[in-house]
């Protein structure tokens, strides 16, 4: 069985991130968690699972605490799988240029630097990845995810430039497009979808282990979002600007 070095997963307090920390606890010698609750992950691991996790607890708004400890604490690592974001409300966005900005910053200008900084760490030619959960929102600008969209748009060019850079160093990196996901998220946020649309957290981690050992590029966690969005990006701006979605 293969076997990693240190793998950093940031936003780990989500199910999602659960059920990664449970596929990948043994395939590398240690976990750096990166989340907001630290206690949402002590509480659903027994004492071995966490003897083998590092858990760091730090608000992603906190740009300049988030590089110190990562001077300071990450050393050599060998895969990072990023989730962490906010989908926000484009309409109180729209209104207020702090929450606008905000949005931009948890979803796509934090995210950039700090995955930078973690992608120094990663030990050349070793076998490492970099993971990176985007949107379908990042397919197409609309205007209920106006902010959110476009920041995820740009962590979507991002991820493509990496992997590009990273390439002559052998470190894979994997863009992950997510469609609905039964999330504590998408609960409360209300939205609404046939069940077909909406993906558990283990199948979702399952899918994102095979696609990085497979090392592709791109993965759809749902296929039904694939053609969806290739039929909505065949829409011309002089209809689409009309659609009230």
């Amino acid at each position: 069985m293969m076997k990693y070095k240190n793998i950093v997963i940031y936003g780990g307090s989500s199910e999602i991130s659960k059920e990664l920390i449970k596929i990948y606890i043994n395939k590398c010698e240690k976990l750096i968690i990166f989340c907001r609750n630290k206690d949402e992950i002590k509480i659903t691991f027994s004492s071995d699972y966490l003897k083998k996790i590092e858990i760091i607890e730090v608000e992603l708004f906190d740009l300049k605490k988030i590089l110190e400890i990562i001077k300071e604490n990450v050393q050599e690592i060998s895969g990072l799988i990023w989730i962490a974001g906010m989908t926000g409300n484009a309409t109180n966005e729209y209104e207020d240029l702090d929450l606008a900005q905000k949005n931009i910053k948890i979803n796509f200008f934090n995210p950039i630097i700090i995955i930078n900084e973690l992608s120094k760490k990663m030990i050349e030619n070793k076998n490492c990845f970099i993971a990176i959960f985007t949107s379908v929102a990042g397919l197409r600008g609309r205007k209920k995810q106006l902010f959110y969209s476009a920041a995820k748009s740009g962590l979507i060019a991002y991820a493509s430039g990496l992997r590009q850079k990273l390439n002559n160093k052998n470190i894979h990196v994997l863009t992950i497009i997510p469609g609905y996901m039964n999330t504590k998220s998408f609960r409360e946020g209300n939205w609404s979808a046939p069940n077909f649309l909406i993906t558990q957290p283990k199948k979702v981690a399952l899918i994102i282990k095979h696609a990085i050992e497979k090392k592709k590029e791109v993965v759809y966690i749902n296929l039904f979002w694939k053609f969806i969005m290739f039929a909505v990006n065949l829409i011309p701006e002089k209809l689409f600007k009309k659609f009230n979605f």
